[in-house]
């Protein structure tokens, strides 16, 4: 497998599983609008951190799908971090509809 093929693999591994999350992001948005109140209020908040961590996230997959092969390993790490904040604002959101 050459490097560029391997590079392709990953950040499609990567796309797939942010198309799956924010699939759930979609479903926990629509319980969202059920609430109301303080409740509401509350779950718009942690919503828009998931925004936000998901447009970070983004970028950074973006930065990773242009970057040259000298900046390749740096960005994945910055792609791995952004990853796992973006994933951890997702699962303390989801932990609230349990």
């Amino acid at each position: 497998m050459t490097e560029q093929s391997k590079r392709k693999q990953i950040t499609e591994s990567i796309k797939a599983r942010l198309d799956e999350i924010n699939k759930e992001i979609d479903h926990l948005e629509e319980r969202v609008r059920e609430s109301s109140g303080e409740v509401e209020k509350k779950y718009q908040e942690q919503l828009k951190t998931v925004r936000e961590k998901r447009t970070e996230f983004t970028e950074k997959l973006d930065q990773l799908q242009t970057a040259g092969e000298a900046q390749w390993e740096k960005i994945k790490l910055d792609v791995d971090y952004a990853w796992k904040a973006f994933n951890n604002s997702v699962n303390y959101f989801r932990a609230h509809f349990k």
